[in-house]
């Protein structure tokens, strides 16, 4: 456990690094260009090598790799590794290539036919362009998760969980360099995304590309087969999504990506930071039988995410007016971005724990083999979320957000029931913990809101960075305090 413990500070630790500057990469991006339409046109532009990002990279890649690798033989690990490096760059260029040809035909998926500002034929021409333009992305981004899973399986974390701070110094370079420039906007992704791979690249130690068969290869794209699918399903409901945010008016789909930046940023440190320093160790107890020390770890892991994740939802959704002025910093950050965002941010406050909790949860399936029905549930929770955006279109924002926290809450506790009857986790002991966490929560987000509104309203960032700290202190404070009382711990 204290292994664990130590990979899992590790991994947030460099997470949370990442995500500060990822955060501080999207305040360069709002204040160096002063058009939201050129804002709202990259957003949605750089959607499309995303799609393919967690099929070839993060999700498919890293999820499936792990097992297989912890697998093979110390010897065999490294020809694996060049053999299926050498074949994820083929794909890759295939459907960058594919992509690049059908970039005029995704940009009319993508935005809506009733867009007020994006349908515009200049707009639109944008859009392609910066699509091209952020497209080979995904092939640097796809080789740095095919880096993470090799060291992540020898359990070596470090290098891994910093990489990510490349990828925003690259692309916050280009962007401040070059402002307002909507070439070095779309090239900025694929700058950071390649530099993301190379960073890893030293510590391989003679890593290369070898355009031959491998046994495990078979295995390997057998893993990733239900990953590709249920990664599928999901980004169906991207598509969706974005589709749906280009017809409302000008800045929502900016607003919608600064709050869900700031949600990510919570979900990974918090909870996908955990789950993924837990998983190699998961996976070796499951498979040695160890099934008293897999419960074990697996419900510690899940008490000490959902204290977190508490905490952050509290706090992202009582100060969500003072956190939005985090991108606040020149008159290029306009005032419908302001209030898309932290109408965004509110919202996504109650996602976090149903979501981050199904980061984790999913894992645990991964962990004893239960791929096909962990497959089956996130279709199910996809296809609800996505039914649930469709069906509101047209009508308010928060109700069309309020479909995520719906469908997520829907995927927890569908993955508990099952995990409680493979003997895995106690579900009545699931419902009492976050059951506490909730009264924690609201308890000690009123103080945290009422404390910030002796500041003043909101203003921008130099001004409301006091009262977001101070507000944000009183709520720790406070909410620490009940945990206590209601005996929630970190310890589970």
């Amino acid at each position: 456990m204290t292994r664990i413990f130590r990979n899992s500070v590790v991994v947030m630790i460099g997470t949370l690094a990442s995500r500060l500057l990822g955060v501080l990469r999207q305040i360069v991006f709002n204040n160096a260009y002063a058009s939201d339409t050129l804002k709202d046109a990259f957003n949605v532009a750089y959607r499309v090598p995303n799609l393919f990002r967690e099929l070839l990279a993060e999700g498919g890649v890293q999820n499936a790799l792990i097992p297989v690798l912890k697998s093979l033989p110390d010897a065999e690990v490294p020809v694996f590794a060049r053999r299926f490096g050498a074949l994820l760059l083929g794909l890759n260029l295939a459907v960058i290539g594919l992509c690049w040809v059908a970039a005029p035909w995704l940009a009319g998926l993508l935005i809506s036919s009733g867009s007020p500002h994006l349908r515009e034929p200049q707009n639109f021409q944008t859009v392609v362009l910066l699509m091209r333009l952020a497209l080979p992305f995904l092939l640097g981004i796809s080789m740095s998760a095919l880096f993470t899973a090799l060291l992540q399986a020898g359990e070596r974390f470090a290098a891994s969980s910093f990489s990510p701070l490349a990828f925003n110094l690259g692309s916050m370079a280009l962007m401040l360099l070059w402002p307002g420039d909507p070439v070095m906007l779309g090239l900025s992704v694929t700058v950071g995304g390649f530099l993301q791979a190379l960073v890893q690249l030293p510590y391989l130690r003679g890593f290369g590309l070898e355009f031959k068969s491998h046994p495990a290869l078979g295995r390997a794209l057998a893993r990733m087969g239900p990953f590709v699918f249920t990664t599928s399903t999901r980004q169906v409901l991207n598509l969706v999504l974005v589709n749906i945010l280009t017809f409302y008016p000008q800045a929502t789909v900016t607003g919608f990506y600064n709050a869900e930046l700031v949600y990510l940023t919570a979900l990974g440190v918090l909870a996908v930071s955990p789950a993924m320093a837990a998983y190699p160790r998961m996976s070796e107890l499951y498979a040695k039988g160890d099934l008293s020390g897999f419960n074990r770890l697996f419900e510690g892991i899940i008490a000490r995410v959902a204290v977190l994740l508490g905490l952050a939802s509290s706090l992202m959704g009582w100060l969500a007016p003072w956190l939005t002025s985090v991108f606040a910093w020149t008159a290029n950050f306009s005032e419908a971005n302001r209030s898309l965002t932290t109408l965004f941010l509110l919202t996504f406050s109650f996602s976090l724990v149903p979501w981050g909790l199904n980061a984790l949860l999913v894992r645990g399936f991964y962990a004893v083999g239960e791929v096909q029905r962990a497959v089956r549930i996130s279709v199910l929770v996809v296809i609800l979320n996505t039914l649930g955006y469709w069906l509101l279109k047209g009508q308010s924002l928060y109700l069309l957000n309020a479909a995520t926290a719906l469908a997520g809450l829907v995927g927890m506790l569908l993955y508990a029931r099952r995990l409680g009857i493979f003997g895995h986790l106690r579900l009545g002991w699931l419902v009492f913990l976050l059951a506490r966490v909730a009264l924690a929560a609201l308890v000690s987000g009123a103080p945290a809101y009422f404390t910030a509104r002796l500041f003043g309203p909101p203003q921008n960032f130099f001004h409301d960075l006091p009262a977001l700290v101070v507000a944000g202190g009183v709520g720790v404070v406070v909410y620490v305090g009940v945990a206590r009382a209601l005996r929630l711990s970190l310890r589970g």
